[in-house]
């Protein structure tokens, strides 16, 4: 098993505050591997990955330790290769209480993966209560423990089934936690985590057949209304078909409560074809 998702990350800050840039290089472990083929990515890694350079970035220009990330809007231009990649990043905009960056990967001078990444202050002494998940359902400990086997995004998690039939057409739910870190010797933040996790959502809850069917997921949008120093994740999926085109949606929590939502669009093609 890799240690970590990603390793080697290399960045440098420059330019003014309001329009500060990041620039660098990351290795892709085979960790990232994902469920179409060993040599592309998992979207989860990558997803978390941009968050990361986000927090970095806005971090620096702003001087401050206090903005969390709480919304990305990712955009898968083509497969994220495992492979070495380029990264950036910029500033959008910076407030007193709020920070845009749009950060990229690219692989062999060609864009692969962008998002938008919002970062709030937080406010000490602020309304912080968990909204409960309804119904109630059991913690990671009471539920059995199952294996996501075949590919290696999927072996660096632990997956433990709430409900539905992961391996089946229809609604799921799971409690899932990496295995190991995004980047050796750093702890992940809210919402990496969540990105890290939310990419999975189309595949517990898919509605075809893994062998017949691709459903591949142009971008991931994900919502978070509150900061959770747990590791484990749980992840309420369902999916709808259109005519080509499916959608995903994810609830997303940990023991206390709500933590936000997930949503994938996805292309969905026959494998026989």
């Amino acid at each position: 098993m890799d240690p970590a998702f990603f390793a080697g990350l290399r960045t440098e800050v420059g330019g003014p505050a309001g329009g500060a840039t990041l620039s660098g290089s990351v290795i892709s472990a085979a960790a990232c591997g994902g469920p179409w083929s060993p040599a592309l990515q998992h979207g989860g890694p990558p997803s978390a990955l941009l968050i990361r350079l986000a927090e970095q970035l806005a971090g620096a220009a702003a001087g401050r330790t206090d903005l969390v990330a709480v919304r990305i809007a990712a955009e898968f231009l083509a497969p994220v290769p495992v492979a070495p990649l380029a990264v950036s990043a910029r500033v959008l905009r910076l407030a007193r209480s709020a920070a845009l960056v749009a950060a990229e990967l690219a692989a062999d001078g060609r864009p692969c993966l962008q998002a938008r990444v919002w970062l709030l202050t937080e406010q000490a002494g602020q309304h912080d209560g968990a909204v409960p998940v309804e119904p109630a359902v059991p913690g990671p400990d009471e539920c059995p423990d199952f294996g996501m086997d075949g590919f290696p995004y999927a072996d660096h998690l632990e997956w433990r089934v709430v409900s539905g039939e992961v391996r089946r057409p229809g609604p799921a739910s799971v409690w899932v936690r990496p295995r190991v870190p995004l980047l050796a010797g750093e702890p992940m933040s809210t919402l990496q985590r969540l990105a890290l996790i939310a990419d999975s959502a189309s595949g517990i809850s898919s509605l075809l057949d893994w062998d017949d069917w691709s459903f591949a997921n142009v971008d991931l949008d994900i919502h978070l209304m509150r900061q959770s120093s747990e590791d484990w994740v749980l992840m309420q999926a369902s999916s709808a078909l259109g005519a080509g085109v499916a959608m995903a949606r994810s609830t997303l929590s940990d023991r206390a409560g709500l933590l936000g939502a997930g949503l994938q669009t996805l292309l969905v093609r026959s494998r026989r074809d």
